[in-house]
């Protein structure tokens, strides 16, 4: 069977229902591809539609994800070429037969009309609601169950636009609705080439666009392409597998954003096994004949308690790396890191850790800056004059291995620490993922030069007399020229340790006489580079440890 278009000649493939039972002229009811948009299966009475089973996602259309149960005797595909677009599916061998039967019935009219959410388990509210920020657009209709109508916003839209219609204002953001099936694509703008961050960048910027969401989930957690309305959301329901949809709404209509939900990493296939071991124990000997060799004196100074009144706050961000009177960094002020993060939206957060999140920001100059904000509910006075002596500390380490601390901000209960911006985020990203299309952007000369480059980093460290103790695959980030760096000193778990054993910063940042404990937490980096190599080779999961670094060195000798 294939349903669809001939683009050269303009003829369709469709099914037609009976007239009747008992009459087999056509009918009323007609079952095509809507090729308008997003390919979808469409039903017809005469030229309105009563059924759509939503846009094609690359795997199932996204209003019928039960067609996936149906793989080991269906195999359903779309296909796209100049000449046309159609859909079809083949029987796989020793399936039954089957066929598609258009009944003269046709199917049920819109029941929830613009903006109205169906969920077919809630018959008390006649099946149908409105989505958070929307309330119902006539409501003595609605409590007689007459939802057609729809439903409006409560609050308009703040976005105002120039003349080529290039958003110039706006402090709209987008709702996040999971789980159902997309909303009719007919006047959607479809675009398959861009990632989903580009399609809620370019939805954000163009005022008319109302809702966006990943055309093509195929990849799995690796989604790409871009839907985007500019009309009524029509025929949206909830479906089990169903798809995410972001809604615009204003700013004040949106919810507080959710605590993080952690992801496992994915396990990936171990390849090259013996190759990470080989490398894991010819790097490690190379770290530890370069850290026995480089017993040179540190350039950082013992670390003393910066009084707050020494610090001068430059006009903004934007002038970041111009020393204070006592730190090698700039402060920097918390109105110029609002701005440079949007006042820390949701949708610039680009990570998330235990302590802190961090968000993507713009300074006035059009650099891109990774601005760190850590957690408040440890930021107690004592761990305020430790989060000084790690600003001291780290502004002060310069080493092309690691991530540059740009500014910091200490603004009543705000800690921020500002870095230069990685292109290529984190390495985890690569060698963890499932898509094969990522873990092939880290060859094997790549892979090796982030092994050295963690390595040089480390040894610049322990020459220093730093130990990071929270080494990990999350915490190397790559730059554009895929130059490792290595981030995340973990402030605030110094604060927590800061608490509990007051002398563990001062062990950490000695004066020159590395005491026994320092002397543990070195064997933990070597430990450390040791179990980062193999993940770095193989993308192994199973050879990192669940438990920090630093506990686990305690047990090391």
């Amino acid at each position: 069977m294939k349903l669809g278009k001939n683009k050269w000649t303009g003829a369709e493939w469709y099914l037609t229902s009976w007239r009747s039972a008992d009459d087999p002229s056509p009918g009323a009811y007609r079952r095509a591809l809507d090729t308008s948009g997003l390919p979808e299966l469409v039903v017809w009475q005469g030229n309105v539609r009563t059924y759509r089973t939503g846009p094609w996602n690359g795997r199932w259309f996204s209003g019928v994800p039960e067609a996936s149960a149906y793989r080991n005797l269906i195999w359903y595909q779309v296909t796209t070429s100049p000449a046309e677009i159609s859909y079809g599916y083949t029987s796989n061998p020793g399936a039954a037969l089957t066929r598609v039967v258009l009944t003269d019935t046709g199917m049920a009219k819109r029941l929830c009309g613009a903006f109205g959410l169906c969920d077919a388990g809630a018959a008390l509210t006649s099946f149908c609601s409105c989505l958070t920020g929307l309330s119902p657009a006539s409501p003595p209709a609605w409590s007689l169950r007459d939802t057609s109508g729809g439903c409006k916003r409560n609050v308009k839209l703040d976005c105002t636009s120039n003349g080529s219609g290039t958003t110039t204002t706006t402090t709209d953001g987008f709702l996040l609705v999971h789980g159902v099936k997309l909303p009719d694509t007919h006047n959607a703008t479809v675009d398959m080439s861009i990632t989903v961050e580009d399609c809620m960048a370019r939805c954000l910027a163009n005022c008319s666009c109302l809702a966006y969401a990943a055309a093509d989930i195929r990849d799995g957690d690796v989604l790409s392409g871009c839907v985007m309305w500019t009309d009524d959301i029509i025929d949206l329901r909830y479906v089990d597998k169903g798809q995410d949809l972001y809604l615009r709404l204003a700013k004040s209509e949106l919810p507080p954003a959710p605590s993080p939900r952690r992801r496992p990493f994915p396990t990936a296939p171990v390849v090259g096994a013996s190759a990470a071991a080989v490398a894991a124990v010819i790097l490690t000997v190379l770290l530890v004949v370069t850290v026995l060799r480089r017993r040179r004196q540190p350039i950082i100074p013992a670390v003393q308690s910066v009084p707050s009144t020494e610090l001068r706050r430059p006009p903004s961000v934007a002038s970041a790396g111009q020393p204070s009177p006592v730190l090698n960094v700039s402060s920097a002020e918390l109105s110029a890191l609002r701005r440079a993060t949007n006042d820390f939206s949701v949708d610039n957060v680009i990570g998330r850790g235990g302590f802190s999140a961090v968000f993507e920001g713009i300074l006035t100059d059009g650099r891109k800056v990774a601005v760190k904000s850590l957690t408040r509910s440890y930021l107690t006075d004592e761990g305020g004059e430790t989060f000084m002596r790690q600003v001291e500390v780290m502004s002060k380490l310069k080493h092309d291995n690691l991530a540059r601390l740009l500014a910091y901000c200490k603004d009543g209960n705000e800690r921020i620490l500002v870095y230069e911006y990685m292109e290529n985020r984190s390495l985890n990203i690569y060698i963890f993922a499932r898509d094969p299309k990522h873990r092939a952007l880290l060859n094997w000369k790549r892979r090796l030069e982030i092994i050295v480059g963690v390595a040089k980093g480390v040894a610049y460290l322990h020459g220093q007399e730093v130990i990071h103790r929270d080494l990990k695959p999350s915490n190397i980030l790559l730059d554009e020229s895929w130059r490792a760096k290595i981030a995340d000193f973990d402030t605030a778990k110094v604060f927590v340790d800061d608490q509990t054993n007051p002398t563990l910063v001062q062990t950490e940042y000695d004066d020159g006489n590395l005491t026994p404990s320092s002397t543990c937490f070195n064997s933990s980096a070597v430990e450390s580079i040791d179990r980062i190599d193999p993940s770095i080779v193989n993308g192994d999961t199973a050879s990192w440890n669940q438990a920090t670094l630093a506990n686990a060195s305690i047990h090391l000798t």
